[in-house]
Formats: C-alpha cells, sequence, structure tokens
C-alpha cells in the first residue's frame, strides 16, 4: 500500500486546490519534491517586461497551477479532489503551503510529524528525516 498525502495551497489562509498523492507521500519522497519546488519560488503581484520567468508566480493561484504542472507528468498518483473533510481524509501525510502577503510558509502534519516554517526549514526538515 502507498504512502498517501495531500497539498493544499491558502491564499491568506483560503484553501485553494488540494492534490492527492497516491504513493510516495511521506518526507523524504513528496516532501522533498515539494521542497524543490519552492525552495526558490518567488510571490510577485503582477509581472512585468524584464522579470525573470523562473521560479516566480504570479500568486498563490498561479502557484497552485505551476504545481500541478510541475507534478503531474503521467496518469495516475496525482489527482486534484475536493477539499476534505479533516476527520475523514485517510491520507497518512498533510502538507499545507501557505502563501500570505508574499511569504510561503509550509505546514506538516502525519505519521507523528509536526511542522511549520519556511521553505528552506521545511527542506531541511525533510532531510532529517
Amino acid at each position: 500500500m502507498g504512502t498517501r498525502s495531500r497539498t493544499i495551497i491558502h491564499d491568506d489562509a483560503v484553501p485553494l486546490i488540494s492534490m492527492y498523492r497516491q504513493f510516495d507521500g511521506y518526507l523524504s519522497g513528496h516532501g522533498l519534491e515539494l521542497a524543490r519546488f519552492l525552495i526558490d519560488m518567488k510571490i510577485v503581484n503582477g509581472l512585468g517586461l524584464g522579470l525573470e520567468r523562473e521560479q516566480v508566480a504570479n500568486g498563490a493561484g498561479c502557484l497552485a497551477a505551476q504545481m500541478i504542472a510541475y507534478f503531474k507528468n503521467e496518469p495516475g498518483n496525482i489527482y486534484i479532489e475536493p477539499m476534505p473533510d479533516e476527520d475523514t481524509d485517510h491520507v497518512d501525510y498533510v502538507y499545507k503551503v501557505m502563501v500570505d502577503s508574499g511569504k510561503i510558509t509550509v505546514e506538516v502534519t502525519g505519521d507523528g510529524n509536526n511542522f511549520k516554517g519556511t521553505v528552506s526549514e521545511f527542506a531541511k526538515y525533510c532531510k532529517e528525516q
């Protein structure tokens, strides 16, 4: 049986998207992949001329769309689902990506883990697990 996870992107505490991963959802799998995706990401408000387009998201909605494109490269494993009822969600890990005032933080719960911090702290946390 796979290690299931859910990644939810929030825009100022409002959940935007729920991405379910059927297997490899543990910290040294999905957690590290998510950290690699987020580590140099900059949240901006508008895309001007001359702005580097790599590792830039024009708000939380743009970040969510890029996350789907990053993880979804074949049928299966990655699914977009409605926001779950936390009491009945049967995943091993929940990753919450919070975008607030241009800053990204990550929260992780599951399998005895309870982490909240910056993307850099998250990457270090995943590597240590």
